[in-house]
């Protein structure tokens, strides 16, 4: 008979622990292709560009452009309602054409103004409530009157408004105020 060499032989501990490795390897190599192959088939698949955006929260505007929100005559005056309007958004990485939603206000015969609709507290979107003549945030509470100033809630500053102007009787959507 021979004798064993020590070094040549597996001990049964580091056998078990390659073993271990090995089978966990295995478990996690089969959790991770799963999810890796779920997390980009949209790009596998997708027929035109993926939004880069989401479609459920409309940006905000950094553009400087101007874009119609529609005829004068469609907006009555003292009437705020919710237009979507396709601007040139410049948002971090995400530059294109998207939906942006503002309010826009009828104020007199020939003047508009445009509202941004988040809340100036979280960036919450906001709605009208025609009935109590307020913009309300549906989730801490907070509440403008109709030219866009704080009366309830946590909100730290007036709405933002977007610059406007009646041009050959269209009403266009400018630039972000940031200041307001």
């Amino acid at each position: 008979m021979t004798e064993r060499n020590a070094a040549d032989e597996l001990s049964r501990r580091a056998f078990f622990l390659k073993a271990l490795a090995g089978i966990g390897g295995a478990f996690a190599a089969a959790v991770a292709v799963p999810v890796i192959g779920f997390g980009s088939a949209p790009f596998w698949s997708a027929k035109s560009r993926p939004r880069l955006l989401s479609s459920s929260v409309t940006p905000v505007l950094r553009g400087t452009g101007w874009a119609p929100a529609g005829s004068l005559a469609d907006f009555v005056v003292g009437e705020t309602r919710l237009v979507v309007v396709p601007r040139e958004v410049v948002d971090g990485w995400a530059h294109g054409t998207e939906p942006v939603a503002c309010f826009v206000s009828r104020t007199t015969e020939t003047e508009v103004v445009a509202f941004d609709h988040h809340c100036t507290h979280l960036g919450c979107p906001l709605s009208w409530a025609a009935g109590a003549h307020r913009f309300l945030c549906p989730c801490h509470g907070g509440a403008f009157d109709p030219s866009g100033q704080v009366v309830a809630g946590p909100p730290p500053r007036p709405m933002l408004t977007y610059a406007t102007k009646v041009e050959n009787g269209q009403v266009l959507i400018g630039p972000l105020n940031e200041e307001s």
